[in-house]
């Protein structure tokens, strides 16, 4: 399993809905548990940033995965997911958007990076600005928007955040940031002659 693929826990204390076995985050899923359609991401990354919270606050939900980030869910209903995701050194999402979903989340410890994407004419899509994502940064995104997030930290310190979907992803749109070369191009890559690279490769 690559870095980038998540592994899922449900945390036995916080599944379901209210009440929350977390109080500092009780505000945000009585607010999230009346939703009865998609919430407002404004409204998302307030709640976040009202809220201050530790990794002790939550440490039944702070589970890392052996390969890879872990999801690891605290509240949830049709309408919103409420989750820890915990990352070592290396792990990242794929490039993705959030296509039907608003999607807001907080750094609570370490330091994460965020990769922001554009489409360009060509059809493919490029690096559009890197923001480093300090304790306390909120992200928030949806619909078209699309980003990679990574912990980029070295090994040994790890990246924790605290995120709300809403609805919950069940599908989302992953990108590359080109595409393969042709197999003509990888064929002359390859190539070598008498142990040295073969001439005319392409720059």
């Amino acid at each position: 399993m690559p870095a980038g693929t998540p592994t899922e826990s449900v945390s036995e204390p916080g599944s379901g809905a209210c009440p929350c076995p977390y109080p500092k985050l009780e505000s945000i899923v009585k607010y999230l548990s009346g939703l009865r359609q998609r919430a407002d991401l404004a409204v998302l990354s307030s709640l976040l940033a009202q809220v201050d919270i530790t990794r002790c606050d939550i440490a039944p939900c702070c589970n890392f995965g052996q390969k890879g980030y872990k999801r690891n869910t605290i509240s949830a209903s049709p309408w919103y997911e409420l989750l820890a995701l915990c990352w070592r050194s290396g792990d990242y999402t794929p490039i993705h958007d959030h296509e039907g979903v608003s999607c807001a989340f907080k750094v609570i410890e370490g330091v994460g990076t965020e990769i922001r994407f554009r489409h360009t004419p060509s059809g493919l899509i490029c690096p559009a600005q890197v923001v480093e994502m300090t304790p306390g940064y909120i992200c928030a995104a949806n619909d078209a928007d699309i980003h990679q997030v990574t912990n980029m930290q070295a090994p040994g310190q790890d990246l924790i955040t605290l995120h709300i979907y809403s609805p919950p992803i069940r599908q989302m749109n992953v990108y590359q940031f080109a595409s393969r070369v042709s197999d003509e191009c990888a064929a002359k890559y390859a190539a070598t002659t008498g142990g040295s690279p073969a001439s005319g490769l392409p720059c």
